[in-house]
């Protein structure tokens, strides 16, 4: 599975997942937690299977504890970009500062709403990587 690293290819990737994910019924889960990578499992059933990884990779600012469990939005989407004035203001917010030559993208997990992602749900990272298990689709996010 490739990462996504460019505006367009996230903005793809996130449609096509909340397009795989709604009403699927998944409860999400923080399997680790650092700087370099906010790794999420969703399983519709965590006892059989997981579904999906999802992993926000080199993160340079979450508001999600490191132990986190949420269910799903059922009809909602469950996944946002922000876009580049909402990023900028959490980015001036939090003083968090990013290198010139480095792209970044803020990413939101809807675990309370995109509304309120300044208190829950958010990730602020470099690239962005889906791997679906069951069922497998992987291969849609290639085309």
């Amino acid at each position: 599975m490739p990462t996504f690293s460019t505006r367009k290819a996230i903005e793809k990737a996130i449609t096509l997942f909340n397009k795989h994910a709604y009403n699927a019924g998944l409860d999400f889960e923080v399997y680790t937690s650092d700087t370099h990578c906010l790794y999420v499992q969703a399983s519709f059933d965590f006892a059989y299977y997981v579904n999906v990884d999802i992993e926000c990779r080199e993160v340079f600012y979450t508001n999600i504890a490191s132990n986190a469990k949420w269910p799903d939005a059922w009809s909602n989407d469950q996944l946002f970009l922000l876009d580049d004035e909402e990023l900028e203001s959490i980015l001036n917010f939090n003083e968090i500062s990013v290198a010139d030559d480095k792209k970044v993208f803020g990413i939101v997990f809807n675990i309370i709403g995109k509304e309120n992602y300044h208190i829950n749900g958010l990730v602020i990272c470099s690239s962005l990587y889906f791997n679906w298990r069951y069922p497998n689709y992987n291969d849609q996010y290639l085309m």
